[in-house]
């Protein structure tokens, strides 16, 4: 404990002394606001910004505090608590009305959500459904009467209208505000025959996308069996009318969850899928059901993550400031007397925050000349000035009901087209996205909306009067907020005060939603990104908090159950993806990756002007605006498939036309072009060693890692995960380089030592960034995980290096302290004298040998996965037998004329089963080249089919899914990665085949009983080509095995 709070005051003292601290002194008056206003039930001066100060003390202890999180905690319930949980009071009385139930769902025993937000509390099943009444979060006492209120047309004019634009003091951009829409038309959406009625549930559902009764959902649904959406579908035709950002981000909404749909058909958790779906149709509507609710899950959970990372980010400048903290409502959390602080209550959404959305001041230039367009149609060019109410009624019944298709495929915004398939053009949706984050947003401000918007001011205003609203300041003294005194002290722009009080004549008849929209805005402080009116800013947080707490499928039914294992890690956000926190990234490097290339800022910080957020990171001193793309991206390349195995043979085999980007990758680690030295000639210049040290590691892990039956002479290991994965590792470690080692699982890597799990996930990173970075969003965390260990590896060698040459004795020191023996000396010694001609320092040297055995480390140990795994079907018992008897005694070398043959069964297994995990390379064209009747253009892209090329008839006959062991070498396959590392063929025909012979021939070796036996993978397609992937043990994609467990009874 006394480490514990050393710990913790250290951390203090840094921040304290930080250039961006958790505390100033400066901080103190507002802290002692909060408390005597709480006491004397004043209310909180928001201007000394507490809530500001709380945020910024939280975000920079971060979670690793134990003070911040509590405090946090604290926060969060007060924040739930900020509203009523039910609400209790209604503008009108709710009916006795039935939930309604969903087709087919009767007895399923898996959460999901109801197309109409029924049922989220079991106790109370209609609390926050679509077609209710909207609550009333604060009863008015204003005794003021409608006609003593100004007319609504004069309010505008007086204190709304904009007269010049203002773009956002805190670079926030226009797409943040197309989020906004979504998020606005997911709980707000008010019955225009009775204004009292929210169509939509008061949940973040996604309805805009699904629907919000059974037929809407319906319509948008393939009902094929894959639980997927049409493509590029939504159910809400408001926003059709809305800048066209908000449409471009809820289609890859739309993707996203046919995107996840498939990838759980695909992977298929719990064996109860059938792919192709079932022909019996009351079958393939079960399965579509569960498919469609568990992927609609999933994508609200991205939703939800969006906006508590990249939304609520955004509104309080976290991502600006270079911060991965956020809030966090939705954890299970106990209050001081140990009771459990409430989650998944449910949620009604009230008229107070319906009108706390209404942000027209934020439009951008760009948007408003878009919607002056848009109106110029609607109105028949009409003067903005003069439309009224009615008109406003009329044109929407014509253009949103009359006029609408009725089929939602057939729908299409700013002048977009569907293609064949029904999908947008992705350069279409990219231009739409990057131009939204290159334009600035208007500021909050009096006299800051469009004029173009006048008549939906004009309508909110006449609402607001019809639901008999709270006024400003009976709505701060609700929230705990100091009541203003004066107009003066609501917004000190003379003007704008003047007008109001001439309005108004009290600051007590203030409406909520004039005073809320012309408040004087927040200026752009540490914990202030959005910089709306006071008011906003501290409201907003406790409706964020109480949507996504209030709601039990983002909070207890939020489990990897209902979610499965992969759609439960999947749509939690990465602190280390390099937004700050963000997710709407990963969406667009998913389903935008040829517009989004990456590292590019316009994904990492959508939210944000890319000019602006460079300006921040370079105040801040955040060095790493050096990794971002800070250029708006290009168009995308052309690409192009090769299938053919001659085509496939041709672009592997020809470097200089065909580039791997393998080299650059490696170069980018060493911030520098690795030098040419011949690593692989020391490597395998003993081959006889090479043999024996990795038959050695293998026995010895195999006996190591074995487990007993109980009663019984049977022995399970997990031969990939304990031994494959491992072996080359510890030979890269102890034989090669001299990196210490421990099997402390719960130490953590430094300088000096590393646990052998965490280093074959080290490696394995390096391998799957060099080799298989093929997906942007993947890019970042990989680049920084292969940088770091490049890093500390190298330097290790490097020491041994100078060591060994005599240029330092620190290497010797360390040894000494640490009492530290390496086998390495005697191979670094033999690497340094090969070397000695081209006289490359100890860090070349370093470098060099890392890019020669780290990064194929992984795939090395794929490979001999993949034999094992070939070879311990039983459909393959004989091959195996004759594997057995052509490996000779375990051991003992096999003679070369068996050896070739063993390489002949290895070449089959790995035809048959590739080592790529989408089956096939990315090379870039440095000319034009026709490769099989396939035209390549100059800076093409490539996709190389390894798996196709391996099955191609006219190479492996009629029949290429057949088995033959007996293929010359030259058409016995296409391994696809080429001579590297421990690929090259006389390194990996020795040690393979070495640890191969150790493992094949356990006696009596078999699978391990039920799922632990097998490989736990699936399949599913890459620019058409089938693909094997892995699930780990955390439900996560990789490209690598880590478990098969098989039995023995010989050890």
């Amino acid at each position: 404990m006394e480490a514990f709070k050393s710990l913790e005051m250290k951390k203090w003292v840094e921040l304290l002394n930080n250039k961006d601290p958790a505390f100033r002194l400066s901080d103190i008056p507002a802290y002692i606001d909060a408390i005597v206003g709480t006491a004397s039930g004043a209310g909180i001066d928001d201007r000394k910004m507490l809530l500001e100060k709380g945020l910024v003390l939280m975000s920079r202890l971060g979670d690793k505090s134990e003070f911040s999180t509590r405090l946090q905690e604290r926060v969060i319930d007060l924040l739930y608590k900020d509203l009523p949980h039910p609400q209790n009071g209604y503008l009108s009385l709710p009916s006795d009305g039935e939930t309604t139930a969903d087709v087919g769902m009767d007895g399923v025993k898996y959460a999901y959500r109801s197309a109409d937000g029924s049922n989220y509390n079991p106790l109370v099943p209609l609390m926050g459904r679509a077609g209710r009444p909207y609550a009333r979060t604060v009863p008015s006492t204003s005794i003021i009467p409608p006609s003593a209120l100004p007319d609504a047309g004069l309010v505008f004019d007086t204190l709304l209208k904009r007269e010049r634009f203002v773009k956002h003091p805190a670079g926030i951009s226009s797409l943040f505000f197309g989020f906004a829409d979504l998020v606005i038309h997911s709980i707000f959406n008010t019955d225009h025959h009775d204004w009292s009625i929210n169509k939509n549930s008061s949940y973040l559902d996604l309805s805009i996308l699904y629907g919000s009764s059974q037929a809407e959902v319906e319509a948008v649904r393939k009902l094929d069996g894959t639980g997927q959406l049409h493509n590029d579908v939504f159910a809400d035709s408001r926003l059709l009318f809305m800048p066209p950002s908000a449409c471009a981000l809820l289609v890859l909404l739309s993707r996203n969850h046919n995107y996840i749909a498939k990838k759980l058909l695909d992977i298929n958790e719990r064996k109860s899928f059938i792919n192709p779906p079932p022909q019996d149709k009351a079958k393939c509507r079960q399965q579509d059901d569960e498919l469609f609710h568990r992927a609609r899950l999933v994508n609200c959970g991205y939703f939800m993550q969006i906006i508590l990372g990249d939304y609520v980010g955004s509104i309080l400048g976290l991502a600006r400031d270079g911060h991965a903290w956020r809030l966090n409502p939705l954890k299970a959390t106990r209050s001081g007397d140990h009771e459990v602080s409430p989650r998944g209550e449910g949620n009604v959404v009230s008229v107070e925050f319906n009108l706390l959305y209404r942000w027209h001041a934020t439009l951008s230039e760009q948007d408003t000349k878009w919607t002056e367009e848009l109106f110029k149609k609607l109105f028949n060019g009409k003067d903005p000035s003069k439309i009224t109410v009615e008109d406003f009624k009329n044109a929407a019944h014509e253009h949103m009901v009359k006029q609408l298709p009725a089929d939602v495929k057939e729908w299409t915004f700013d002048g977009l087209k569907r293609g064949e398939d029904g999908s947008f053009n992705d350069d279409d949706l990219a231009k739409i996205l990057l131009n939204a984050t290159e334009w600035y947003s208007g500021s909050y401000k009096a006299a800051g909306t469009p004029e173009v918007l006048r008549v939906i001011e004009v309508l909110g205003i006449e609402q607001a009067r019809s639901w008999g609203t709270c006024s400003l300041n009976e709505f701060r003294k609700f929230m705990g907020l100091k009541p203003y005194a004066n107009f003066k002290e609501w917004n000190p722009d003379k003007a704008i005060y003047t007008a109001a009080e001439s309005l108004y004549k009290d600051i007590d008849n203030l409406e909520l939603h004039v005073g809320l929209q012309a408040e004087e805005s927040k200026p752009p402080i540490p914990g202030a990104g959005l910089c709306p009116g006071y008011t906003i800013s501290r409201a907003i947080l406790a409706d964020a908090v109480c949507l996504t707490r209030g709601d039990r499928f983002l909070t207890t039914d939020f489990t990897p159950y209902n979610f499965t294992s992969w759609g439960y890690q999947d749509c939690q956000f990465d602190p280390e993806d390099g937004s700050y926190g963000g997710m709407l990234t990963k969406m667009l490097f998913r389903f935008l990756p040829n517009h989004y290339p990456a590292g590019s800022a316009y994904a990492h910080f959508p939210f944000m002007v890319p000019t602006y957020m460079l300006g921040e990171m370079k105040k801040n001193g955040n060095e790493e605006w050096k990794n971002y793309t800070w250029t708006r991206p290009g168009q995308p390349k052309s690409f192009a498939t090769v299938t053919s195995f001659a085509g496939v043979s041709r672009i592997v085999k020809e470097p200089k036309t065909f580039v791997a980007p393998y080299n650059a990758r490696l170069a980018k680690l060493a911030k520098d072009p690795i030098i040419s030295i011949p690593v692989q000639d020391v490597l395998v210049s003993d081959k006889t060693k090479l043999w024996q040290t990795f038959s050695q590691l293998t026995q010895k892990l195999i006996l190591e890692k074995s487990i007993k039956r109980v009663g019984s002479a049977d022995k399970f290991v997990d031969i990939v995960g304990d031994v494959i994965n491992l072996v080359p590792v510890y030979w890269i470690a102890q034989e090669v380089i001299g990196i210490p080692l421990t099997t402390e699982v719960d130490l953590k890597d430094d300088d000096d030592v590393f646990e052998i799990k965490n280093l074959y996930k080290r490696f394995a990173d390096v391998c799957e960034y060099v080799y298989l970075n093929f997906q942007p969003d993947n890019d970042w965390k990989l680049r920084s995980s292969a940088q770091d260990t490049f890093n500390k590896v190298t330097v290790l060698a490097s020491m041994h290096l100078a060591d060994i040459a005599g240029f330092s004795i620190l290497d010797k020191a360390r040894h000494a302290i640490r009492n530290m023996k390496f086998k390495s000396h005697g191979f670094l010694k033999r690497l340094n004298e090969a070397s000695s001609s081209s006289q490359p320092r100890p860090k070349e040297l370093a470098a060099a040998l890392f890019a020669e055995v780290v990064p194929t480390s992984a795939h090395f140990s794929q490979s001999i996965a993949h034999v094992v795994n070939f070879y311990l079907d039983d459909a393959r018992a004989n091959e195996r037998k004759e594997l057995i008897a052509l490996l000779g005694n375990k051991g003992a070398p096999a003679t070369e004329e068996a050896r070739a043959k063993v390489m002949g069964y290895v070449r089959e297994a790995l035809r048959k089963c590739p080592i790529s995990p989408v089956s096939g390379v990315y090379r870039t064209t440095t000319a034009d080249a026709d490769v099989n009747g396939v035209h390549i253009e100059a800076s093409a892209t490539v996709f190389a089919s390894v798996s196709a090329a391996n099955l191609d008839p006219s190479v492996f006959g009629e029949n290429p899914t057949s088995t033959s062991f007996t293929r010359p070498k030259d058409t016995s396959g296409i391994l696809g990665l080429g001579e590297y590392g421990l690929l090259s063929s006389e390194f990996f025909e020795t040690a393979a085949l070495a640890m191969l012979s150790q493992i094949l021939q356990l006696k009596n070796l078999g699978r391990a009983p039920g799922a632990s036996g097998h490989l736990t993978r699936f399949t599913e397609e890459w620019h058409g080509t089938p693909s094997q992937k892995y699930i780990s043990m955390k439900g996560r994609v990789q490209p690598w095995p880590d478990s098969l467990v098989v039995e023995t009874i010989e050890l």
